[in-house]
């Protein structure tokens, strides 16, 4: 168990440095966008693509993981907005995010952190696998239901100009690049392929410091009942029904399998308070983040905790 939170303590002693260097003003929090745009459109993306290159299509292109991920968080997502439409009488619009934000995990900064210590280069393919799933499905589902309560614009028009907005966006194209790469069986220049992983392998540190330093000035004061039900969905009830999902559906590499249950596990992806200011979410989803970003020390070393019990990690 020492073994287990010692794998994830590092994680968040970087997320914690994030935090008190913003606070203490050696960092201005105005830099943050910055450096969160070099993860997302630069480190990442080169992180991805040079995955995606190095492993043979059939092993990067795992449909039975996205299968597994997208059905247990597409239920998750809808049993989140019920909850909260018809036991808690939230409005829609909030319960379109408690739905999203129950589902939408944080592969990209903490999920690769931690994963990457246990199962290397498999762990950047999880990662890509997993935002094609909440790029291509859960994000586009959570916004067309929170379009349908605002009744305002023609749904179907928002979601083709979201869905192209997403073939053009750099993660995507990097995991479409690294994969016809390797579908070609190309090989990059040694120069070229040293200065993609330079660039890639910062991703971890520079996102997770950005998480850290973006709680600073958080707040968390009221709503305590709508931020507990979506930091319990996500933490707990999300990583469950993945893996319910995977109990379900046929069987596939048990190494994926595991890394499917662990991203679920993550607490929510920082974009959620930015999908939330048009709907008037930016509290929730941003209060939500904070609390979930605090309590998944615990909640992730229970996952794997479990998961070690189990036999699929082993340590």
């Amino acid at each position: 168990m020492l073994q287990l939170f010692l794998l994830t303590l590092p994680i968040f002693i970087l997320i914690t440095i994030g935090y008190f260097a913003v606070r203490a003003g050696w960092v201005s929090e105005s830099a943050l966008p910055s450096l969160g745009s070099y993860v997302i459109k630069l480190a990442l993306p080169a992180l991805l693509f040079k995955s995606m290159a190095s492993r043979p299509v059939e092993e990067s292109l795992n449909f039975d993981y996205m299968l597994a991920y997208a059905c247990g968080s597409v239920f998750l997502m809808l049993i989140a907005f019920t909850v909260s439409t018809r036991l808690r009488g939230a409005s829609c619009w909030e319960s379109a995010f408690q739905g999203l934000g129950s589902t939408l995990a944080n592969s990209a900064f903490i999920g690769l952190a931690i994963t990457g210590e246990l199962f290397g280069s498999a762990a950047a393919t999880a990662v890509a696998l997993t935002m094609l799933v909440d790029l291509l499905i859960l994000i586009p589902l959570g916004l067309i239901m929170a379009d349908l309560c605002s009744g305002e614009g023609d749904p179907v028009q928002r979601t083709l100009q979201l869905f192209k907005r997403t073939l053009v966006n750099p993660l995507v194209l990097s995991i479409a690049a690294g994969l016809i790469v390797a579908w070609q069986g190309l090989s990059l220049p040694a120069v070229l392929e040293q200065a993609i992983g330079t660039l890639g392998s910062s991703a971890p540190a520079v996102a997770l410091f950005v998480i850290g330093g973006s709680l600073v000035g958080s707040s968390v004061s009221g709503r305590l009942a709508d931020i507990g039900q979506m930091t319990l969905f996500k933490l707990i009830f999300h990583p469950a029904a993945v893996a319910l999902a995977i109990w379900l559906l046929p069987e596939f590499d048990p190494v994926m399998q595991t890394l499917a249950i662990l991203m679920a596990a993550m607490p929510m992806a920082s974009v959620l308070s930015l999908l939330g200011q048009r709907y008037g979410q930016t509290a929730l989803c941003a209060s939500s983040l904070v609390v979930a970003t605090a309590l998944s020390f615990m909640s992730i070393n229970l996952v794997l905790i479990i998961l070690s019990q189990t036999g699929r990690i082993t340590l």
